[in-house]
């Protein structure tokens, strides 16, 4: 069975002792992401509370950032984890990297696969190895002032690159050691898109499936009256399924038109929730999602385990409630926990 995760966030009171239940009840890791707060304190708060789980970030946004600075942050959290630390990568969205980051978006899988090898030439020259990259985006060509080999027998960092289309996936597969599928996603979608991609990748570059880890997000939605957990994640369903980069997946169950019809919804209803609900069909909740009681949730995502590696269980968050989020992790950690 896959190894099992928990997505993590909100105001760092609070942080410490969500991190410290993922814990106690079983889990494997626990991931935060970078929207409204930094992944690296979110992840160096969570470092700080436990002892055993992996602590990953889902994602770190890459192309606002220089790779040798995000390779520092790597290298000094998976000191102070004791080697639990997982850099999660993203690229994030065109429009995002350049009108609020003031940062470059140009061939976005060509810059990925050279920034993860940036990184691991960093590590590397930490450990003493005389290396240096030079790509046509990147550089590393000299190591840092305390010189080549300060901590020889540390563990490198585990990277891992956040995917959702073909390049970027080859990307992850021929550089990182493990990929971060979207939770947007469905079990035909994984076997017939993702992994057959990441196979052939793997092979070209020479490398071991072993030595590779594939997580995969989920939009796990629980609440005892099960139409509230399926109005969620059509919420969620809604959001996404308006991107015309995710109309991969709803093409795995021959859904294609959804993404021209939710894209009429949301401009000419302006984003009204109760219409973007109402244009997402019950089986695509089925299809795409998991949602319902406990005991339904349980049941369905071993369609998704099965797949994979690790999954990262996290709940809609696309126009929930805060009331409902809370009560939304409070019942994964429930329902799936096993301390």
């Amino acid at each position: 069975m896959a190894s099992r995760g928990v997505a993590l966030g909100g105001p760092y009171a609070f942080l410490r002792e969500l991190a410290k239940q993922v814990e106690a009840k079983g889990f494997d890791a626990a991931w935060v992401s970078e929207t409204t707060q930094n992944a690296t304190i979110q992840a160096a708060v969570l470092a700080q509370a436990t002892s055993r789980i992996d602590i990953g970030t889902n994602i770190t946004l890459a192309f606002p950032r220089s790779p040798v600075i995000t390779a520092m942050e790597a290298w000094d959290l998976n000191e102070v984890t004791g080697d639990r630390f997982v850099v999660g990568l993203g690229s994030q969205v065109k429009r995002i990297i350049e009108e609020r980051f003031s940062a470059d978006f140009d061939r976005p899988a060509k810059r990925m696969a050279e920034y993860v090898q940036a990184m691991q030439t960093a590590w590397r020259m930490e450990r003493g190895e005389d290396v240096t990259f030079e790509g046509e985006i990147y550089r590393v060509l000299r190591p840092g002032l305390g010189g080549r080999g300060r901590a020889s027998e540390r563990a490198l960092p585990r990277v891992y690159v956040a995917a959702v289309g073909p390049l970027m996936t080859r990307a992850a597969a021929s550089y990182a050691d493990g990929l971060l599928g979207h939770p947007f996603t469905s079990d035909r979608y994984l076997t017939g898109d993702v992994l057959p991609r990441v196979d052939e990748a793997l092979a070209a570059a020479g490398r071991d499936r072993d030595a590779f880890t594939i997580c995969q997000g989920v939009i796990l939605c629980i609440a005892d009256d099960r139409e509230v957990a399926v109005r969620e994640a059509k919420q969620q369903i809604a959001f996404y399924g308006t991107t015309p980069n995710y109309q991969a997946v709803f093409a795995s169950y021959g859904d294609e038109e959804l993404t021209d019809r939710l894209r009429a919804v949301w401009r000419d209803t302006d984003r009204d929730l109760d219409a973007m609900v109402a244009a997402v069909p019950d089986e695509a909740v089925e299809r795409y999602a998991v949602a319902g009681t406990p005991e339904e949730v349980r049941d369905r995502l071993s369609a998704i385990e099965a797949h994979v590696d690790h999954v990262i269980l996290g709940g809609a968050w696309y126009g929930v409630s805060p009331q409902r989020l809370a009560e939304n992790l409070w019942a994964i950690l429930e329902t799936f926990g096993t301390g």
